[in-house]
């Protein structure tokens, strides 16, 4: 049998959107020559990705590290056991999480009393959305209702139908929605601390047995990363997304600016304590840990990395 990341058989990766960095690995032939295929594949929620991750359908995740860590601790999740996974590189910051509401909601407190529309309700970046409207004033299950509605992609496709007074959106759709007349109300950065979105996942078995394949990929990304913040490569990145996403141009433009903003990609791609520290104590806020936890989120942090990721040892 062929060995995984070969052309006969590359790495399949669940993605919930292709970054500007995965175009150009793929695209640009970053991958390649780093003798490693990918085969970039869409999810539709972190539920499904995970479902089918756990069934061998993908390699590789582009997932939040709160979504690793809800798999990882809580037997409780949507799959009833819990699965070794675990987060290799940084990916992103959180691509711009940004509160977004159709037009008649033009304030965070004009949320109350209506639904916010999530990922998940205890994975992902809901708890994001919940602190953001913590500082407003609004309790979850108090003021406003949760409601899944899948993917980000799927979301900012129903945001202009009204169905929700609040989302989370990022990966430059919250550029394209504002576009569209919907109201941007917070963003991220109103936690005021260091935050980690997206990383590269592997199964931690898959991982012991690839680990030289999982080595190349991660270098040929990098690679790429590093092409697509090269000013001089602007407007061919800008094509890529245009072509990976579907996208006029002008949108592709503006999504591109967007992911390169402050909270987009991850410049460095090594995930350290703060920021880590930081994803879990959002999800310990709103009581996203099963009581007994398979693995103890508060001490060494080093169960949650692939080997070539770094050790934490500090505790909360």
């Amino acid at each position: 049998m062929a060995q995984p990341g070969s052309s006969a058989n590359p790495l399949r990766m669940g993605v919930f959107s292709i970054s500007p960095a995965l175009a150009a690995g793929e695209k640009k032939g970053f991958f390649a020559a780093n003798d490693v295929q990918v085969s970039l594949e869409q999810v539709e929620s972190s539920e499904q990705q995970f479902r089918d991750f756990d069934a061998g359908a993908y390699d590789v995740l582009q997932a939040s590290f709160d979504t690793v860590l809800n798999y990882r601790c809580n037997a409780s999740n949507d799959l009833g056991r819990t699965l070794n996974v675990l987060a290799d590189f940084a990916l992103d910051l959180g691509m711009g999480l940004s509160v977004m509401s159709p037009p008649e909601i033009t304030s965070l407190e004009a949320v109350r009393g209506g639904e916010v529309a999530v990922d998940a309700a205890n994975s992902g970046y809901a708890y994001v959305l919940y602190s953001i409207l913590d500082k407003a004033g609004l309790r979850r299950g108090v003021d406003y209702t949760v409601v899944s509605q899948g993917s980000v992609a799927e979301r900012y496709r129903k945001m202009t139908d009204g169905y929700a007074a609040a989302t989370l959106l990022s990966d430059g759709l919250e550029a394209l929605a504002g576009q569209q007349g919907m109201n941007h109300l917070a963003d991220e950065s109103v936690l005021n601390m260091p935050y980690i979105g997206s990383v590269a996942a592997w199964n931690g078995q898959w991982y012991a047995e690839n680990r030289n394949t999982a080595r190349r990929f991660r270098e040929a990304y990098e690679a790429a990363l590093a092409w697509v913040l090269e000013p001089a490569n602007r407007e061919e990145a800008a094509d890529l997304i245009a072509d990976a996403r579907d996208l006029h141009a002008p949108d592709a433009q503006r999504v591109l600016e967007a992911e390169l903003g402050p909270w987009g990609l991850a410049r460095d791609t090594d995930i350290t304590d703060e920021p880590a520290r930081a994803v879990i104590g959002l999800r310990k806020q709103y009581n996203g840990f099963d009581a007994d936890p398979a693995v103890n989120p508060y001490g060494d942090l080093s169960e949650f990395f692939v080997n070539s990721g770094p050790h934490f040892t500090e505790s909360l």
